[in-house]
């Protein structure tokens, strides 16, 4: 009887411990707040030396490190009022009639299978809204296009692969009903084409634009001329697998959170929509296969600021500016800036 007893613990006990092996592969809560690497690093002080993160930079000894500055419009301004820790601050100028803005790009050799960047801005009183802001992603040396994305057309995920997504603020101005919120403009190899509602493309030109991933429920914007932090997160997938993810905190508050089986939407056209009336048969988010060859991993970000003629037609201002602080790189959750 001993021997029946010790024999059918121990049947229990390989049985919790595959339960809590297949429960593993559910996506874990992702951490808020201040609960990152930043919060072992007052004031971003030395952050840069941990060893989750890749890069970091607050811009007091200017352009370094590998940061690369792309097009015009990119200057350090040395001003202990404006920056949002330290002496200094990252200003890029998009001038109406001449250029579009500029960038500031950072690549690394080994990439990563999971990434976080986090990043203040700050938006000029009489900025527009941008076309396009900060991206992050990755591409294999063999493929064709330089930044791993080219407007229209889908990106292959193998050995010649590429994707990348970016994300973009809400409507500046705060016009109802569009743009409402942060969101995810994103390119992969299985994005949805905006030609057909079915997501197929219908054989015409430029048949793949950014996937759109906009929260719902989010505050019309209220935020300029003032500091933000925004931070962005890409999970790669197992190969065979749509166990990839994406997520965004706005002030240490995660906002929006795609994983397997989360949220619940329908697919329109290019976009997934959790609510509204193209919300016609909710299904949970098939998760994201980024890649089909596990070499394509994570390898770049980029501070991007895009401002098309189109954006900038109706500005109030010949200069478009957005100011960009405390840019950090890493393999872990980092979080705002602890005092």
């Amino acid at each position: 009887m001993a021997r029946i007893g010790v024999f059918t613990a121990l049947i229990s006990l390989v049985v919790l411990l595959s339960l809590s092996v297949r429960g593993s592969d559910k996506p874990r809560a992702l951490p808020e707040g201040d609960t990152g690497i930043a919060a072992r690093y007052p004031g971003d002080v030395g952050i840069a030396r941990d060893p989750s993160v890749i890069y970091a930079t607050g811009f007091e000894n200017g352009i370094e490190g590998g940061l690369k500055k792309q097009r015009a419009g990119v200057v350090i301004l040395d001003d202990p009022k404006l920056a949002r820790a330290g002496k200094r601050c990252a200003q890029i100028t998009a001038t109406r009639g001449k250029d579009s803005g500029g960038d500031l790009k950072y690549m690394w050799k080994k990439g990563v299978e999971q990434c976080y960047v986090r990043f203040y801005c700050r938006f000029d009183k009489d900025t527009v809204t941008p076309h396009h802001f900060v991206n992050m992603g990755g591409h294999m040396p063999t493929y064709k296009y330089r930044w791993g994305g080219s407007a229209g057309l889908r990106p292959p995920g193998g050995s010649n692969g590429a994707f990348s997504t970016t994300i973009e603020p809400p409507n500046l101005d705060r016009v109802k009903g569009k743009r409402v919120g942060w969101a995810f403009y994103t390119y992969w190899h299985e994005m949805h084409s905006w030609q057909t509602p079915h997501g197929a493309s219908a054989g015409k030109p430029s048949a793949y634009y950014g996937n759109n991933f906009r929260p719902d429920n989010q505050r019309p914007f209220v935020g300029r001329d003032k500091w933000i932090c925004v931070e962005f997160m890409v999970k790669l997938n197992a190969i065979g697998k749509h166990d990839g993810q994406q997520a965004f905190w706005i002030d240490g508050k995660k906002v929006g959170h795609w994983s397997p089986g989360s949220p619940i939407g329908t697919w329109i056209r290019d976009r997934f929509d959790t609510s509204g009336q193209w919300n016609t048969n909710p299904k949970p988010f098939e998760g994201f296969s980024w890649r089909t060859d596990k070499r394509l991993k994570i390898n770049k970000a980029m501070l991007q600021w895009y401002v098309s003629a189109r954006s900038a037609k109706g500005g109030k201002s010949d200069k478009n500016i957005v100011y960009f602080d405390n840019f950090v790189i890493a393999t872990k959750y980092i979080g705002p800036i602890v005092p």
